[in-house]
């Protein structure tokens, strides 16, 4: 099972949307390039949509192995609507280190 998509997957996965795009809906590669792309969050328990978060900023890793969309929440206006949700997003954070080693582990085996 894969952990996340790789830039190749994404990369197929643009070529098809922009086919669709041109071809099916009948609209110019300007018109794709246009098209703003965002992130939706779901539960993984039944697929609900949480929250859609816009991409601020993609980054790279300094030594080249991870790209990231950077999504922004507001953690402190979160935190004081629901304090139960501090130990979650500080939960999360230890997820993505592990995650983060993870990767680098698959990336080191190939």
């Amino acid at each position: 099972m894969n952990i996340t998509l790789t830039t190749g997957q994404i990369a197929n996965c643009w070529n098809d949307f922009e086919k669709i795009t041109t071809t099916g809906l009948q609209q110019s590669s300007k018109d794709f390039y246009n098209i703003p792309v965002s992130v939706i969050v779901k539960r993984k328990s039944n697929n609900q949509p949480v929250d859609h978060l816009s991409i601020e900023n993609i980054a790279m890793s300094k030594d080249g192995r991870e790209i990231w969309f950077e999504c922004y929440v507001n953690d402190e206006q979160m935190i004081q609507k629901e304090p139960n949700v501090k130990e979650h997003l500080d939960s999360a954070e230890g997820k993505h280190i592990n995650l983060s080693n993870k990767l680098n582990e698959k990336i080191d085996k190939n």
